[in-house]
C-alpha cells in the first residue's frame, strides 16, 4: 500500500551533503561578520552618560511648569553641578 521513498546515493553525496556544508559555513560567516560589526560600534560610556544627563535636563526644563518650584530648583542645582560618575 505505502511505497517507500528511496533517495539515490549520488544525489545524497553530490547535492545534500555539500548543501549542508555550505549552509553551516554561511551561518559561521554571518556570525563572525555580525560580531565584527557589533564591536566597531560600541559607544563610549562617558559620552552616553553625558547625553542622558543632557536629555534629562532638557526634559526638566520642558516640564518646569508641571512640578513644584522647590523641586525644580533642587533638580536645576543638581544638573548645574559638575557630573559625578560613581562607576569610574
Amino acid at each position: 500500500m505505502a511505497e517507500d521513498l528511496v533517495l539515490d546515493t549520488a544525489i545524497r553525496d553530490w547535492v545534500l551533503i555539500p548543501l549542508s556544508v555550505v549552509m553551516v559555513l554561511i551561518g559561521v560567516l554571518r556570525y563572525f561578520v555580525s560580531k565584527l560589526m557589533r564591536s566597531s560600534q560600541t559607544p563610549d560610556v562617558k559620552i552616553v552618560k553625558e547625553g542622558q544627563v543632557m536629555l534629562r535636563a532638557r526634559n526638566l526644563r520642558a516640564g518646569a511648569n508641571f512640578i513644584p518650584a522647590k523641586a525644580f530648583r533642587a533638580r536645576k542645582i543638581y544638573f548645574c553641578n559638575e557630573p559625578r560618575y560613581p562607576f569610574r
